[in-house]
């Protein structure tokens, strides 16, 4: 037997595999953690596409942070910090917002505030966004969009964006541009720009040619973002990579960072793959766990079977794509809601959802009731074993098994595709 033990919440659970039915495991390629302070000096000495970060800033001049939410795991109380010991003698802390990048989720907590921010609370203004109030337009994207952003982001001198680079499976990448639109957008805006699901470049790992992604671009560039500081954290949730500089120059040094590890080749699909969604933020709730399943779903067989670990506290996370799937009586039925009701930000999901079980079954182990995981369609269990031997069932003696640890940090390529 071969024992994982794969991240579920803030705990593990165990899964042992026969050594005959495991094809391997599928996870980043090592990630070395990095001296953070001393990473972050070099960066800052280096930055991509500009000269020095701190050079246009003025005393006076009103300075927004866009910093991500609870759903993220960046390290902002430890990377603000640095950029701040840069900037301090240009900027008063009186003229600092730190503006946390919700998007369309729920508010942070004081709880998720104290631990994303710690003293940070204390020490400067923070604001949490809210899509639905104190928006203002600040142009069109050349679709035709209209651009809403965040008031506070909106009128500042200067805005500066940390967060985090990774896998999005529609928009390319996370980070970068991502902490304008959706992060601070309007709901209007997040749902216009969202609904270019359909576009064939609308994909994970894809950014030129990505509509989603390009409009998002456009966002950050009438925005007139300064400069961000963006990390790329490895399985441990340790900064292995931070950049600083020009948004698009710096985010494409750690999309590169981040490909070389985490895309992974497949030399053939599995019937059963059993994945993590990386414990807790990344499986807070079933809206956020599901990036897990989408990638799992690459790389198991048509007929096969995905297991996913997500132990969602939260409950599922998004009231459109809880409806969506709560008025359909099968999966097929919310491709007809689509068709009828055309996109709606959180029923995408749900679409997602049923076109992967269209082609799969997949079952969940998480904190929610069994009818509740029943009802969004998957087979409810309390432990891996179920999946094995189902797979043995249906496969025969030598199925074949995959484990992804970190499914929403890993992009399985099968046949190098």
């Amino acid at each position: 037997m071969v024992r994982f033990d794969l991240a579920y919440g803030r705990g593990v659970v165990p899964v042992d595999i026969p050594d005959a039915n495991l094809l391997g495991s599928l996870a980043p390629r090592p990630m070395a953690g990095v001296d953070l302070p001393r990473a972050f000096a070099e960066a800052w000495a280096h930055p991509f596409g500009m000269g020095d970060p701190a050079a246009s800033f003025r005393r006076g001049e009103t300075v927004v942070f866009v910093v991500t939410d609870h759903t993220r795991k960046t390290p902002t109380r430890l990377v603000f910090p640095l950029v701040w010991d840069r900037l301090k003698d240009r900027v008063s802390c009186e003229d600092v917002t730190l503006v946390v990048a919700t998007g369309t989720h729920r508010a942070s907590t004081d709880d998720e505030l104290e631990k994303m921010l710690g003293d940070l609370r204390r020490e400067f203004r923070v604001a949490i966004h809210n899509c639905d109030r104190d928006t203002v337009e600040i142009g069109k994207s050349r679709r035709g969009t209209p651009i809403l952003v965040n008031r506070l982001v909106a009128e500042a001198d200067r805005v500066v964006t940390i967060g985090h680079v990774g896998m999005h499976y529609y928009a390319g990448y996370s980070g970068g541009r991502k902490n304008i639109l959706p992060g601070v957008a309007g709901r209007a805006t997040i749902e216009a720009n969202h609904a270019q699901l359909s576009h064939p470049k609308s994909e994970a790992c894809v950014y030129d040619g990505n509509p989603i992604s390009e409009e998002m671009v456009e966002a950050a560039k009438l925005v007139g973002v300064d400069f961000l500081a963006d990390v790329v954290l490895n399985s441990k949730g340790e900064v292995a990579k931070i950049v600083v500089g020009e948004p698009e120059a710096a985010h494409a040094a750690a999309r590169q960072f981040w490909d070389e590890h985490c895309i992974v080749p497949v030399r053939e699909k599995a019937d059963l793959v059993i994945a993590s969604a990386g414990g807790h933020p990344k499986d807070i709730d079933l809206y956020q766990a599901y990036k897990a399943q989408y990638t799992a779903a690459r790389a198991v067989r048509d007929g096969g079977i995905v297991y996913l670990l997500a132990a969602c506290p939260d409950g599922i996370g998004h009231r459109v794509f809880q409806d969506w799937i709560e008025r359909s009586a099968r999966p097929a039925d919310v491709l007809c809601i689509l068709e009828r009701e055309g996109f709606k930000l959180g029923g995408h999901k749900a679409v997602y959802h049923a076109q992967d079980l269209a082609r799969i079954d997949v079952y969940l182990q998480s904190e929610l009731p069994a009818e509740t995981a029943c009802r969004f369609f998957y087979r409810a269990a309390t432990t891996p074993g179920v999946a094995l031997d189902e797979a043995k069932r249906r496969f025969g003696p030598s199925y074949r098994v995959l484990v992804m640890p970190h499914a929403g940090e890993t992009f399985p390529v099968v046949d190098g595709a």
